[in-house]
């Protein structure tokens, strides 16, 4: 019987041991409640800016494509990639030996025929002298005239023949049709080209470039002329580039299933170190906006009372204020934005510069973390 007692009051002093742990557990949290961390900002004059970041990629300027006029071999190539040409430069032969011989052969045609008009002329003239003295009827001399006419337009036809066969040959002959830096060659010796073929392909310079941009369909909106736009490439990393945007196309391209919109951009590139066909990283300022009043961005999610709710559509910030005694050092100030930016906000009315604004609010221990 005593054993049993002894069990019992085992029993019922572990469930009070149990029951005081739990109690100071619970005590022990609540005096543990964590505290708020505010960080502040003071609000300031500076630049507010909206940007738009896209992809593209350079081209050259204002280049020059020298297409093949007529078939034939590459007989000779004068210049190569990156050779600085002047107009008029002779840069590539084809084997003239077909049209040489063709426009021989017309030639010795023109010959034929010029002395057959001779022949023509000299007897128009005969018969006219001959019917003033009544010696041949006026028929007679009409068809004198009528054979001079037929000469005459016989003449003309293989003129034109001759014409063409001259520029078939001259074309062969392949020259710049401006001074400046060849970019592209696609001719060797000893290899056939075709008609359009493109042979070279001639920058004035490489000092100002091209560069296409796309635009996303839900920004295409927010892009105009003369905007400035800020680009980097993978060779320069560090080194930022700038241009103007000079042409806003509509022409939908469509890519990966989204639907763009190209934009031109004429860039400087005083320094050569932008090359054709150089992938691009830019960003589009859309709006940008000097010496206004402005709070970072974060100060409108920044938020120390749960309880306050921001669903009215308004815009709110918190002010650190030096007149609250013993509470939370804050005030909530309505504001009226202008510029919405990538970092800052532009702020129009009821804040002043240096106030200082809460931008993020931290929960932490007594022990501070």
């Amino acid at each position: 019987m005593q054993k049993k007692i002894t069990k019992k009051k085992i029993i019922i002093l572990a469930v009070l041991a149990v029951s005081i742990l739990v109690i100071f557990s619970l005590v022990k949290s609540c005096g543990n409640k964590g505290k708020k961390k505010l960080d502040f900002e003071k609000i300031t004059k500076g630049e507010v800016r909206k940007t738009i970041s896209v992809s593209g990629s350079l081209e050259v300027l204002d280049s020059y494509k020298i297409l093949s006029k007529i078939p034939g071999v590459v007989s000779r190539v004068y210049a190569d990639f990156n050779s600085n040409v002047s107009k008029g430069q002779l840069l590539a032969e084809l084997n003239s030996i077909d049209f040489d011989q063709q426009l021989l052969k017309i030639s010795a045609q023109q010959d034929s025929v010029k002395l057959e008009l001779q022949v023509a002329k000299e007897e128009l003239e005969a018969k006219k002298n001959m019917y003033k003295d009544n010696l041949i009827s006026k028929k007679g001399m009409q068809e004198s005239e009528f054979r001079l006419k037929s000469v005459q337009l016989k003449m003309k036809a293989i003129q034109v023949d001759y014409q063409h066969a001259l520029n078939q040959r001259n074309n062969t002959r392949i020259h710049s049709p401006i001074s400046g830096i060849v970019i592209s060659r696609r001719v060797e010796e000893n290899l056939p080209v075709v008609i359009n073929l493109p042979l070279f392909e001639i920058a004035p310079n490489l000092k100002r470039m091209r560069l296409i941009i796309n635009i996303d369909e839900s920004d295409i909106g927010n892009i105009k002329k003369d905007q400035k736009v800020q680009f980097t490439v993978s060779a320069f990393p560090e080194k930022t580039f700038y241009g103007k945007i000079n042409q806003v196309r509509i022409n939908p391209v469509p890519k990966a299933g989204l639907i763009t919109y190209e934009s031109v951009v004429v860039c400087d590139n005083d320094e050569l170190l932008l090359k054709p066909g150089m992938t691009v990283t830019a960003t589009v300022i859309i709006n940008q906006k000097e010496k206004v009043l402005r709070v970072p961005n974060q100060a409108f999610i920044a938020n120390p009372d749960d309880s306050v709710d921001y669903g009215s559509g308004k815009k709110f910030i918190w002010i650190r204020s030096n007149a609250l005694v013993g509470k939370t050092p804050l005030k909530r100030v309505e504001v009226k934005v202008g510029l919405v930016g990538d970092t800052y906000t532009e702020i129009l009315k009821n804040v002043k510069e240096d106030d200082e604004v809460l931008i993020k609010v931290t929960k932490t221990d007594k022990s501070g973390k």
